[in-house]
C-alpha cells in the first residue's frame, strides 16, 4: 500500500500554519515530554520533523550536552527547518532527509518523538519498530498524534464550526490518513515491541471567541487543506469562502457563547524499549 497523502500540502502557506500552529501547540507537546522523561543531555530522534518546531522544543529541553536530530522527507520543510536553526543559533539541532521507516542511523539514541506523524504512516506499527532498533535499552518513544472525529463543538450552536471540523475529518479519511491514530497509539507501541505508560494525556485546548489565534487556526487550516477537499469533491471554493471564515467563525462563537478548540481531540502517549533481561 501506499503512504497516506499529506492533505494539508507542502507549500510555503502550509510551512506558514505549521510555524504557527507550533506556538500553540508548544505547552500540549510539553507537557508529554516532561512526562516521558525527556531530559537535559539526552541524544533524540525527532522522526518527521517537518519545519522543525518540535526539534527546536526538544532541544531546549536536552540543552547544551543533549543534541536532536530530525528527519522528514520533505526536504523543502528542512530546509526551513535549518534555515529557522542557523537564525536562532541552535547549535545542538542536525536535520536530515529520510522516511520514519526506512531510515539508518549510526548511532543509538536516548529517546525518539513525532507529533502529527504515525497518522501519514502506512503501517504505523512497521515505523514504530523501525524507530525502537534506533533506540537504546531503555530509551524513550513518545507520540501525540490525532482523534479526528472528537472535538466537543456543538452542532447546534456552532454549526459552521461542526461542519468544519467534520469536512476535515472527512478530507482526511479520503486521504487515507489514520483519523483514530491517538486512540491506537497504546496498542500500536506494545505491537512493536515497547512498554507503553499506561497513564497517556488526552486533552483538546481551547480558546474564546474573542481569542484571535482560535478562529484563524482553522481558518488557516482550511485554506491549506482547499486544494484537497476541492479535488476531492466533498467543497467547492465558493462553499468554503476561506477568505472570510476566521470572521464568520469567531461571529459565531461569540454570538453562541462557546468556545473554539485548539484542536480535536490529541492523545500524547509514550514508552521504553525494554532493558536485557
Amino acid at each position: 500500500m501506499s503512504e497516506p497523502e499529506y492533505a494539508l500540502g507542502r507549500t510555503a502557506g502550509e510551512y506558514d500554519r505549521l510555524i504557527e500552529q507550533a506556538e500553540l501547540m508548544r505547552p500540549l507537546t510539553e507537557r508529554m515530554l516532561n512526562a516521558a522523561g525527556v531530559r537535559p543531555g539526552m541524544h533524540v530522534l525527532d522522526v518527521g520533523c517537518g519545519v522543525g518546531d518540535v526539534s527546536f522544543l526538544v532541544g531546549e529541553l536536552v540543552g547544551e550536552h543533549g543534541s536532536v536530530a530530525g528527519v522528514d522527507v520533505d526536504q523543502a520543510a528542512l530546509k526551513v527547518a535549518e534555515e529557522r536553526a542557523a537564525a536562532h543559533g541552535s547549535e545542538n539541532l542536525e536535520f536530515r532527509a529520510g522516511s520514519i521507516t526506512s531510515t539508518e542511523f549510526d548511532r543509538e539514541f536516548d529517546a525518539a518523538v513525532g507529533r502529527f506523524v504515525l497518522m501519514f504512516v502506512d503501517e504505523p506499527a512497521a515505523a514504530l519498530r523501525h524507530v525502537h532498533g534506533a533506540l537504546r535499552p531503555g530509551g524513550i518513544v513518545a507520540f501525540q498524534e490525532w482523534v479526528g472525529d472528537v472535538h466537543g463543538v456543538p452542532s447546534g450552536r456552532q454549526p459552521l464550526l461542526s461542519s468544519m471540523l467534520r469536512l476535515f475529518a472527512e478530507t482526511f479519511e479520503r486521504s487515507g490518513a489514520h483519523l483514530h491514530m491517538g486512540l491506537d497509539l497504546y496498542a500500536r507501541m506494545l505491537e512493536a515491541g515497547f512498554e507503553p505508560d499506561p497513564t497517556p494525556i488526552a486533552e483538546i485546548g481551547l480558546y474564546t471567541g474573542d481569542q484571535l489565534p482560535g478562529a484563524r487556526r482553522w481558518a488557516l487550516f482550511a485554506r491549506s487543506m482547499l486544494p484537497k477537499i476541492v479535488e476531492y469533491g466533498l467543497a467547492t471554493e465558493s462553499q468554503l469562502d476561506v477568505e472570510t471564515l476566521e470572521e464568520r467563525l469567531r461571529e459565531e462563537c461569540n454570538r453562541a457563547g462557546g468556545v473554539i478548540p485548539l484542536t480535536v481531540l490529541m492523545v500524547a502517549q509514550w514508552a521504553r524499549k525494554p532493558e536485557p533481561s
